[in-house]
C-alpha cells in the first residue's frame, strides 16, 4: 500500500500483471505485464526510490511505479533450477530477499551486487519484514571459540598411550561457541569415563533451549568412576538459531564438557580402516597417485548383421584409471561414487585382480541415478592386503552426460538475432556392432522441448512465441562415431513484432524419448533445463514509418521527408534477405493536375508469392487512364510467405520477418501506402523509403541505388525506378521473371548448396511439443520444423474480416485473383471457370519527359494562409493526439505541410480525408505494437488502453451513422462502408460482367460468374431470374428469386449459377439459357439489370443484350460432299497436301452458306449496362474528375479475369489454405 498516494499495489497471477487501483477499489490500472507472475511470486514497494520490486522463481524484478525503467538480477542459488525467492522486503538503500535453498538471509543493493549474509535461521524462512529497532549486543553475536573441539565428542575414547586428557580447569568464565566437525550439542546423557578426551566428563541433565528459550540456565553433571552426577555446575545455554552458545565456568582438573557425538577423524597424517579413531596410524604407502575416471566403449555381445562380418557389439561403461605403484605388492581398495553416494566399492585387492572393480557398468546404477549426473572414483593403497589403508585418492568429479560447453544454463539473445549453445558429450554411444559402416548408423537423439506459457497465442496477427530453432528436427543427433565433437543448437529470438514491457524467457528441456539396448544408460537422462532471456529489440524502431501518400509525399524509415513527381514503377522497399520487395506504381492524377503523379499500384514480393493491386491501364505523364476493374491478384508459393487481411478498403500485408505494409484505395487511388520495418530491416532495407538505421539516423536515407547516400532527393528517387531494361526487377508485367524461373522447374535441374551458404533455405523449428516414443520423427518434424524464418504469422486473425484463397505453386502456375470471402463455404468449382486473363500495363511515350508545367499556384479562391487554417483545424478536430502523445510520436506539422502542398495542387480538400487516414495509419500501427497497451485499462476499467485508443480513430467519426471499435467502423443498421455513409438503400455502382455475359461451355464449366463493381459491403444480394432462349421463343423458367453472392473483394463478387442442362440437353429446342440479374445492399432496393448467357460456342453464337443466339450447325449436303472430296484424295503425299489445302478452303465457303436459324426476343440495348461502356468528362479539380477508361474493342477488359474458388479448401483458424 502507497498511502502518500493511497494507492494499492496488487499482483493478478491469472493474467501475469501487477495492477494499481485507488483504496476504495476504483481506477485499476495494469502497471506492469509479466506472464512469468505465480501465486508464489512476491511484491514490495521501495518508497525511498520509488520503484516496485517483484520476484519470478529465482529472478528479482524491478520497475518504478509506473511500470518503466525495467531491472532485474538473479538470487543466490539461481544454478538450481529448483530455488526460488520466497521472501522479499527493502529498508533504507539495501533489499533483504531468502529463498527455498538456503537458511540465511541476504542483504543486496537495489542492483543486486554486494550480497552478504544478513541473518540465519535453522529453518527455512517464509516471509520476511524489516523494522527500524536499536540494535543491542547479545551472546550470539559476542562469544569466545572451543576450536579443533573434535575430541571433545562422545564419540572419543581417551588412549593414554598416544592422548593427553582435555582438562578446562585454566577455562575463564564466559560466553563460548563450539567449533568441532562432531557438531556443538552438549551432551544430554552420561557419556562414560575416559570418553570426550577427558577421564571425567561433563554432561548436560536437561535438555537443550528452543531459539524462543532464550538464555536458558540448566545443570551439568560431572561423571566419575564414583557416580554420573558426582559434582554439578550451573551453566546457561543460548539457541541462536543455527548454532549454540555456552556461559561456563571452569572445572575441576581431569574433567572437561562434552559437546558433539560421533567418531573423530585421524589426524591428516594418520589413516585407519574407518578413517577414525580408533586404530589411527601412518603405517601405509606414501606414495601419490593420479586417480580418473574415464568414459569408454568395452565390446560386448556378437551379432552377424546382413552381409556384415560378425562384429562384437560396443557398449558404453565408466572405468577408474591409475598406476600400479608397487609392482603387484601393494593392496587396492577402490570406491564408486554417484552424487556422492557409495554404488559399488572392492577392498583389499591386488592389482592384478582389480579388472572387473575399476569398471563401473549400467547395471550397478540403472534406475537409481540418471545421466548427467556426478561420477567419482576413490582408490586406497595398502602395503600388503589386510594391512592398514592409506588416505582416500579422490579422482576429479567427472560429470557424465551431455552438457553445455560453457557450463552455463543461462543465456540471452536479441530479438531478430541468434545465438549458438554448444553441447559436448562426455560419454560415447554404443552401438550393436564394431564394423564402421554400421557405426556410422548407430546414434542417439536427444529433443528439444520449449513449453509455450503464453495464454494468448496471437497478438497484431504475429504468434506469440519466445525463441526457434534452426535445426533438421527439434533435437540433434549424437553419433557413435562422432560422439567427441560438439553439437550447436542455434537459437533465434523470436520477432514478435511487439514492444515489449519487459524482456521474454524460454525455457528448453533436452530428452530422450526412444533408446537402444546398447544406449540404456541415456533413458531419461537429466538435463538441466536451460533459460533463454529474449531481449526486446523492436523497441528500437519505435515511431519509424515510411510512408508515401497523396501526390505524393514521402516520409522515409528515420524521419527524412521529400516530396517526388516521378511516374512510373519505382522501389519503395527491398531486403534481399527474403527477397522481400515492395514496388510502388505512379501515374499522372489526371488532367487540370499536371506535373503531379498519384499511386495507382502496388506489388509486394515475398520470396516466391507475389500480391499486386493496380488500378491503371496506362502509366503517363500528362493523362490518367483508369482500369474499369482493378486488378488484384496473389500468385502464392507457399502460403506462409506473407499474411494478408483487407478492412473494405484498407489492406495489411505482414511478411515473414515481421515486415508490416498497409495501403488503402480512395477514388480509384491508392491513397497511403504505410511500411513498418522489423529487427530484420535494420541496416539491410533500402528503396524510397531509405535505410533503417539502429539510431534514427536521416543521414543514410537518402542512399542511391548505386553510389550510396547522397544529398539530392530527385536524383536519389530517379535511382529508384524500374526502367525497361531491368527486366528481372519488373513486378507489374504478366509474369515477372522470378516466378518463370519457377514455372520452369521442370525444364532446369538447379544444385542446391548447403543451407550454410544458402541462408535462405533455413528451417526453423518451433518444438512446444515433446516428441512421443511412438511418434514418427518424419511427421513431427515436418508439423514442428516448417517454418521459413523467425517469425510465424497467425493462421487465421480475429481482426481480419477475410481470408484469401492462395494458389498453390505448379510448374505451370496460373495467375489467380485474390479472393477475400465473407462467408466460408465449400465449392467444387473447376479451374476453367477460375482463370485471369492479364491486362498488361501499358506506358505512353511521355513518361520520359521531364519538363512539365506544374500547376498554378493556389486557386479556386484558397490562399497559403486559408489552407493552412483549414489543414490545421481538420486534422486536429479529427485526431486527439494529446491521448495518444505517450505512446506514439506523430509528426502533425509535417502532415499539416502534405496538406497545404494537396490544397495548392488539387484546389480543394480533397486529399484532406486520405491525409487524416495516413495519420490514422502512423497513429495504429505504433498502438498494436504497444504491449502494455493491451493490459493497462481505461480509466473506467472497461476497456483495454488499446481498445479506448482504437476506437476513437475511425475514418469520419463513422459519420454519426455507427460505432467505433478498434479502429473499424460498426455501422448501424441501413448503412455501409468504410466510414457508415453509405445508405443500403443505394445499390452498388459500376456493375459489369466479362465477356458482356457470355459464358461459353467449351472453356468454362459455367458454374458461377464474377461480377465487377464497387463494392463498399462484404453482404451483397443479387436477384436473379432463369430464362431459356428457344428456336422461336424466349421462356421465363422460375419467378426472380433473391440469392446472397460470395464477396471477393471491393471489386468483385461471385454469383452461382445453377444451371438446368439435363433438361436443355433432352429438349432440342433450347438454344441456350441464361439469367437476368440485378444486385442489392439490402436485398430490396436492386440496380440496372444485366444479362448472363451460357451456350455451346461449337453450336451458337449468342448476344447478351439482344439475347439472341445463332446456330454454327453445317447441314448434311455439305458434309456429303466434303467426305467425297476427301475419299478421292490420292495417296501421294505431295498431292494430299495441295488436295488438303483445297479441301479447307471449300469446307469454309460451303460453311458460310448454311442455314440460320435466328431467335431474337430481349430489352432493347440500351437498356443494358455492358463493361463496354465509357466513362468520360471534363478534369478541372480531383472531386469533378470523372474517370477516363481506355476503350477496347476486340476483346472485353474482365476477359478471361476469374478469381480462385474455394475449391478443397481446408478452413483453419478462421483463413484458407488450398489442398
Amino acid at each position: 500500500m502507497d498511502t502518500t498516494s493511497s494507492r494499492i499495489y496488487f499482483m493478478d497471477d491469472g493474467i501475469g500483471s501487477i495492477d494499481r487501483c485507488t483504496l476504495d477499489g476504483q481506477d485499476q490500472t495494469t502497471i506492469i505485464s509479466d506472464s512469468m507472475l505465480t501465486r508464489k511470486s512476491r511484491i514490495v514497494l521501495d518508497f525511498r526510490n520509488r520503484r516496485i520490486f517483484w520476484t519470478v522463481g529465482n529472478t528479482v524484478r524491478s520497475a518504478t511505479f509506473e511500470g518503466m525503467e525495467f531491472n532485474e538480477f538473479q538470487a543466490y542459488g539461481s544454478q538450481y533450477w529448483w530455488s526460488r525467492v520466497i521472501g522479499i522486503d527493502v529498508h533504507a538503500d539495501d533489499l533483504y530477499y531468502t529463498n527455498t535453498i538456503i537458511h540465511d538471509m541476504y542483504k543486496v543493493n537495489k542492483s543486486g551486487e554486494n550480497s552478504v549474509r544478513a541473518a540465519r535461521v535453522y529453518n527455512h524462512m517464509r516471509e520476511i519484514r524489516t523494522y527500524d529497532g536499536k540494535i543491542i549486543t547479545d551472546s550470539c553475536d559476542e562469544f569466545k571459540s572451543l576450536n579443533n573441539a573434535e575430541k571433545r565428542s562422545t564419540g572419543f575414547y581417551v588412549d593414554w598411550t598416544s592422548d593427553d586428557p582435555i582438562t578446562d580447569e585454566t577455562l575463564e568464565e564466559d560466553w563460548y561457541r563450539v567449533m568441532s566437525d562432531n557438531g556443538d550439542e552438549m551432551a544430554i546423557s552420561p557419556p562414560g569415563i575416559k570418553f570426550c578426551g577427558t577421564t571425567n566428563p561433563i554432561w548436560l541433565n536437561g535438555t537443550l533451549p528452543s531459539f524462543e528459550d532464550g538464555n536458558k540456565s540448566v545443570i551439568a553433571c560431572m561423571q566419575t568412576y564414583s557416580s554420573v552426577c558426582e559434582q554439578t555446575f550451573n551453566i546457561v545455554i543460548r539457541n541462536c538459531d543455527g548454532y549454540y552458545v555456552y556461559f561456563l565456568p571452569p572445572t575441576p582438573p581431569d574433567s572437561s564438557y562434552c559437546f558433539g557425538s560421533g567418531p573423530v577423524k585421524c589426524p591428516t597424517d594418520m589413516s585407519s580402516e574407518t578413517e577414525h579413531y580408533p586404530g589411527c596410524s601412518s603405517n601405509f604407502p606414501n606414495d601419490t597417485m593420479s586417480v580418473e575416471v574415464k568414459a569408454v566403449l568395452t565390446e560386448g555381445e556378437s551379432f552377424k548383421i546382413g552381409n556384415y562380418d560378425q562384429t562384437p557389439s560396443l557398449i558404453p561403461i565408466f572405468k577408474c584409471e591409475f598406476e600400479d605403484k608397487s609392482n603387484g605388492t601393494y593392496g587396492y581398495d577402490v570406491y564408486w561414487y554417484i552424487c556422492a553416494n557409495v554404488v559399488k566399492n572392492s577392498t583389499n585387492l591386488l592389482f592384478k585382480d582389480i579388472d572387473e572393480a575399476v569398471v563401473l557398468r549400467e547395471t550397478d546404477w540403472i534406475g537409481k541415478y540418471r545421466m548427467n549426473m556426478q561420477i567419482r572414483c576413490t582408490v586406497r593403497m595398502r602395503n600388503s592386503r589386510q594391512s592398514t589403508p592409506g588416505p582416500y585418492l579422490d579422482s576429479p568429479i567427472f560429470r557424465a552426460g551431455l552438457f553445455p560447453s560453457s557450463n552455463s544454463y543461462y543465456y540471452t539473445v536479441n530479438e531478430g538475432d541468434s545465438i549458438n549453445i554448444t553441447f559436448t558429450s562426455t560419454v560415447p554411444v554404443g552401438c550393436i556392432a564394431s564394423h564402421n559402416a554400421i557405426r556410422s548408423q548407430c546414434d542417439q537423439n536427444f529433443y528439444i522441448f520449449r513449453q509455450s506459457y503464453y495464454t494468448s497465442s496471437c497478438t497484431n496477427n504475429v504468434l506469440k512465441r519466445d525463441v526457434l530453432f534452426n535445426a533438421e528436427f527439434c533435437g540433434f543427433r549424437l553419433g557413435n562415431l562422432d560422439w567427441t565433437d560438439k553439437k550447436s543448437l542455434e537459437v533465434y529470438g523470436y520477432n514478435d513484432g511487439i514492444y515489449n514491457v519487459n524482456n521474454r524467457y524460454a525455457y528448453i528441456k533436452l530428452s530422450t524419448s526412444s533408446i537402444s539396448a546398447y544406449n540404456n544408460i541415456w533413458k531419461d537422462v537429466d538435463i538441466y533445463r536451460i533459460r533463454i532471456t529474449v531481449r526486446d529489440k523492436d523497441s528500437t524502431l519505435k515511431n519509424r514509418l515510411c510512408q508515401s501518400y497523396n501526390d505524393p509525399h514521402f516520409r522515409t524509415f528515420d524521419g527524412a521527408y521529400y516530396d517526388y513527381m516521378g511516374v512510373g514503377e519505382f522501389v519503395m522497399y527491398k531486403n534481399d534477405i527474403g527477397p522481400f520487395w515492395v514496388h510502388a506504381l505512379f501515374t499522372s492524377c489526371g488532367s487540370g493536375l499536371s506535373g503531379t503523379s498519384c499511386l495507382c499500384g502496388i506489388a509486394i514480393r515475398s520470396k516466391n508469392s507475389l500480391f499486386v493491386l493496380r488500378t491503371c491501364e496506362r502509366i503517363s505523364r500528362k493523362e490518367l487512364h483508369l482500369l474499369q476493374q482493378p486488378v488484384v491478384m496473389l500468385t502464392s508459393y507457399d502460403e506462409s510467405d506473407m499474411s494478408i487481411s483487407n478492412t473494405n478498403n484498407n489492406y495489411k500485408i505482414i511478411l515473414p520477418i515481421a515486415t508490416e505494409i498497409k495501403f488503402s484505395i480512395a477514388r480509384r487511388f491508392i491513397s497511403v501506402i504505410s511500411i513498418k520495418p522489423s529487427v530484420k530491416d535494420i541496416h539491410t532495407a533500402k528503396g524510397l523509403c531509405g535505410v533503417p538505421s539502429t539510431t534514427k539516423d536521416p543521414s543514410d536515407d537518402l542512399t542511391h541505388r548505386t553510389i550510396g547516400p547522397i544529398s539530392d532527393e530527385q536524383i536519389f528517387a530517379d535511382s529508384w525506378r524500374i526502367t525497361e531494361g531491368m527486366v528481372e526487377e519488373q513486378l507489374f508485367v504478366e509474369e515477372p521473371e522470378f516466378l518463370k524461373k519457377d514455372n520452369d522447374v521442370y525444364e532446369q535441374i538447379v544444385v542446391v548448396e548447403n543451407i550454410e551458404s544458402n541462408p535462405n533455405l533455413k528451417t526453423f523449428c518451433a518444438c512446444e511439443q515433446q516428441a512421443g516414443s511412438t511418434d514418427s520423427l518424419d511427421d513431427f518434424n515436418s508439423v514442428h520444423c516448417n517454418l521459413t524464418d523467425s517469425t510465424e504469422q497467425c493462421s487465421g486473425s480475429p481482426s481480419s474480416s477475410g481470408a484469401y484463397v492462395q494458389s498453390c505453386f505448379q510448374p505451370l502456375r496460373k495467375r489467380r485473383s485474390v479472393n477475400f470471402p465473407h462467408k466460408l463455404s465449400k465449392r467444387s468449382l473447376k479451374n476453367n471457370d477460375d482463370e485471369i486473363d492479364f491486362k498488361p500495363l501499358a506506358y505512353s511515350d511521355d513518361v520520359n519527359e521531364t519538363e512539365i508545367e506544374l500547376t498554378a499556384t493556389f486557386r479556386n479562391g484558397w490562399t497559403s494562409d486559408r489552407a493552412y487554417t483549414i489543414c490545421f483545424n481538420s486534422i486536429n478536430d479529427a485526431l486527439q493526439n494529446d491521448i495518444y502523445k505517450d505512446y506514439v510520436d506523430v509528426p502533425v506539422e509535417k502532415f499539416i505541410e502534405a496538406c497545404v502542398k494537396d490544397i495548392e495542387v488539387a484546389g480543394d480538400t480533397t486529399f484532406l480525408t486520405d491525409t487524416v487516414n495516413a495519420m490514422v495509419t502512423s497513429i495504429m500501427t505504433e498502438l498494436v505494437k504497444t504491449e502494455s497497451l493491451y493490459t493497462q485499462k481505461s480509466a473506467d476499467g472497461s476497456q483495454t488502453l488499446l481498445e479506448y485508443f482504437a476506437s476513437r480513430l475511425c475514418l469520419n467519426n463513422c459519420s454519426d451513422n455507427g460505432i467505433c471499435e478498434e479502429g473499424v467502423c460498426i455501422c448501424d443498421s441501413g448503412y455501409v462502408g468504410e466510414d457508415c455513409s453509405y445508405n443500403t438503400s443505394s445499390p452498388p455502382t459500376g456493375i459489369s460482367l466479362p465477356f458482356n455475359g457470355e459464358c461459353k461451355l467449351t472453356a468454362r464449366s459455367c458454374e458461377a460468374m464474377n461480377v465487377f463493381g464497387e463494392f463498399v459491403s462484404t453482404c451483397v444480394w443479387c436477384k436473379r431470374r432463369h430464362f431459356q432462349i428457344l428456336e422461336n421463343d424466349l421462356l421465363y423458367t422460375t419467378i426472380n428469386e433473391v440469392v446472397s453472392v460470395e464477396y471477393r473483394n471491393p471489386f468483385m463478387l461471385t454469383l452461382d449459377l445453377p444451371t438446368s442442362r439435363k433438361n436443355r440437353s433432352v429438349d432440342s429446342n433450347v438454344l441456350s439459357e441464361g439469367y437476368d440479374i440485378s444486385f442489392s445492399y439490402d436485398g430490396q432496393n436492386f440496380g440496372k439489370e444485366t444479362s448472363i448467357i451460357i451456350y455451346d460456342d461449337l453450336k451458337y453464337s449468342c448476344n447478351t443484350t439482344t439475347k439472341t443466339c445463332i446456330s454454327l450447325i453445317v447441314d448434311e449436303s455439305t458434309e456429303t460432299k466434303q467426305n467425297v472430296i476427301m475419299i478421292v484424295v490420292p495417296v501421294t503425299v505431295s498431292v494430299v497436301v495441295i488436295l488438303v489445302i483445297i479441301g479447307v478452303m471449300y469446307f469454309k465457303l460451303t460453311t458460310k452458306a448454311s442455314k440460320a436459324k435466328i431467335a431474337n426476343y430481349g430489352d432493347e440495348p440500351d437498356q443494358k449496362l455492358t463493361s463496354s461502356d465509357n466513362w468520360k468528362g471534363r478534369e478541372n479539380t480531383v472531386s469533378e474528375l470523372e474517370f477516363s477508361f481506355d476503350k477496347t474493342t476486340d476483346v472485353d477488359v474482365f476477359a478471361m479475369q476469374y478469381p480462385p474458388r474455394k475449391e478443397n479448401v481446408n478452413v483453419w483458424n478462421g483463413g484458407f489454405k488450398t489442398s
